[in-house]
């Protein structure tokens, strides 16, 4: 010890090379990110894998929507774009295009051809899990070596993190892993860290509604534990209070730069609430050692996809056990937390609620409740607090409470035997990295049809105006309609709204140069389309619509 008082650069060497310092930041992050290298490959991370290139997938909104937004003109508030469901345009947040992500490569990247950023994307949220990790472990104070790499893994393998593939912004669950090290700084302050929370918030709110709402509750959990802290200083109960205010109070304020006022129709209400619900048996399902015949009741309840796996919670009644006899007052600590997250997993259960295929019961929601139940829709995915808090409790407990070389070989087996029990699920998310469709449309054949008089495109009917998936038809219109820089009279969007009447009407007020596509499980004969399109109006069959333009090509509208 003298001789690292002694000689500076020794006590830096030590730093580098510390579990808090940068070695056990880099060890954290590289497993992450070697762990999604290994599970999804490198053609799906660099964002050139077919997968990512379908036109009929969750994926062609998100590549639409940021192209539409990225490649429009600068406009305000700073989310705004026009170049979808125009005349009103919406937001990007309605397309799930991790709005903070999208502005920042607007940013620099305004103009660029069509692409795809999200490969990097979903790399960087690994990254971050891991980042996560080596947070949680400085901050909670573990020195184990083998604990930060069990919890950087099992933080990058959380089944319901890597089964969410296809929908890109809820990849960034490291938002909940970093709202996790928050809480935690709280408790090793003894206060609300207020800067750490109001950053991650802020952020958080432009990456994904449903991760800001999750972190947000364990933010209200650390602001509970300070108020309810005895004795409690005047300081600490005035930051307790105070903070909130400025954590929202910043967020309402950036909204009028980025999202507000709202563009009209924009506040749809959604369907599914209990029914893409979670099942009491989502923890135990999913693995390949424990086998349930009828784990969900419907399909729907893929939403609630949480699996925590048999040894880890078989380790979790260990550390639990453990803990008992050596921290008999973290529950009394920690019990704000705690009834957050039973109020997380009753909520993720919602009003339906299954054991398996049998209905247990049902409760009938007050009116005032819809705005929370059709916003938030999916109530299955608020168990992955809970889940999280699980693998947390799990790791940190053993490797405080458990001698250090009993713990390395406990959690060391734990990760190997989930990495075991998970092998059907890897196989599962292989798959649906393969998946690759042969594009729905004939971009020479719509080119040559179109022409160069064309500058615009309206599709009908619009988004919402039929129980048609858009799959069919909308996703690849609209993601063709933004290659090639027309804008689109409406689009995917979420909570975005156009009237379904009086076609005709709207039809006959467009200019020559904007074309029509309609969409032939709507409009099922080719005269139909004809007739809304006026006189003089040349229509083709292109498989899945019928697309017409005014008649400016003679030559080859005779052939």
């Amino acid at each position: 010890m003298r001789a690292l008082q002694a000689r500076p650069g020794l006590r830096r060497a030590a730093w580098w090379l510390d579990i808090h310092g940068p070695a056990g930041l880099l060890l954290a992050a590289a497993l992450a990110l070697g762990y999604a290298w290994w599970l999804y490959g490198y053609p799906i991370l660099r964002g050139t894998a077919p997968f990512w290139w379908r036109d009929n997938a969750d994926i062609t909104q998100y590549l639409a929507g940021f192209n539409a937004y990225a490649s429009d003109a600068w406009r305000w508030p700073l989310l705004r774009f026009e170049t979808l469901n125009t005349p009103e345009g919406t937001v990007a947040t309605f397309l799930d295009t991790v709005p903070l992500y999208a502005l920042f490569l607007k940013l620099v990247r305004h103009g660029a051809p069509y692409w795809n950023p999200y490969g990097l994307w979903i790399a960087l949220c690994f990254i971050l899990q891991g980042v996560g990790a080596w947070w949680i472990c400085r901050e909670a104070r573990v020195r184990n070596w083998a604990a930060l790499a069990a919890l950087a893994v099992l933080l990058a393998s959380f089944p319901a993190l890597t089964f969410r593939i296809s929908h890109t912004s809820l990849m960034s669950q490291w938002i909940l892993v970093f709202a996790f090290a928050a809480y935690l700084r709280g408790s090793r302050l003894g206060r609300l860290d207020a800067p750490a929370w109001m950053a991650l918030l802020v952020g958080a709110f432009y990456v994904n509604i449903y991760l800001f709402v999750m972190a947000s509750a364990i933010f209200g959990a650390d602001v509970l534990r300070q108020l309810l802290r005895a004795p409690a200083s005047r300081a600490t109960l005035g930051r307790a209070l105070l903070t909130p205010l400025a954590v929202y109070g910043l967020l309402f304020a950036t909204m009028w730069v980025t999202v507000l006022p709202l563009p009209p129709g924009a506040g749809s209400r959604e369907w599914g609430f209990g029914y893409f619900s979670m099942n009491l048996l989502a923890p135990l399902y999913g693995g390949y050692l424990l086998q349930l015949e009828h784990p969900m009741a419907h399909d729907g309840q893929g939403e609630g996809f949480n699996y925590l796996g048999v040894f880890l919670l078989l380790l979790t009644v260990v550390a639990y056990k453990v803990l008992q006899g050596r921290d008999p007052g973290f529950w009394r600590r920690h019990g704000a937390l705690l009834g957050v997250l039973v109020v997380l997993w009753l909520f993720a259960l919602s009003n339906l609620v299954w054991l398996g295929n049998a209905r247990l019961y049902a409760l009938q929601l007050p009116e005032w409740m819809q705005t929370v139940t059709t916003t938030f829709r999916a109530s299955g995915r608020f168990f992955w607090p809970v889940g999280y808090a699980v693998i947390l409790f799990t790791v940190i407990g053993v490797a405080r409470h458990v001698p250090a070389w009993r713990a390395a070989a406990l959690l060391a087996a734990v990760t190997a035997l989930q990495m075991w029990d998970l092998q059907a699920h890897h196989h599962y998310v292989r798959q649906v990295v393969a998946q690759q469709s042969a594009p729905l449309i004939d971009e020479a054949r719509w080119n040559e049809f179109l022409g160069a008089q064309t500058r615009a495109l309206h599709y009908y009917p619009p988004f919402r105006c039929n129980q048609v998936a858009g799959s069919n038809a909308l996703l690849p219109v609209m993601a063709y309609a933004v290659k090639h820089g027309y804008p689109f009279s409406t689009g995917y969007i979420a909570r975005a709204t156009k009237a379904c009447d009086n076609y005709d009407v709207t039809i006959a007020g467009l200019p020559a140069s904007t074309a029509i596509a309609f969409e032939k499980l709507y409009f099922k004969q080719q005269q139909e389309a004809e007739r809304l399109a006026g006189p003089g109006a040349v229509c083709a069959d292109m498989e899945i619509v019928f697309l017409c333009r005014k008649s400016t090509h003679p030559d080859t509208d005779r052939q």
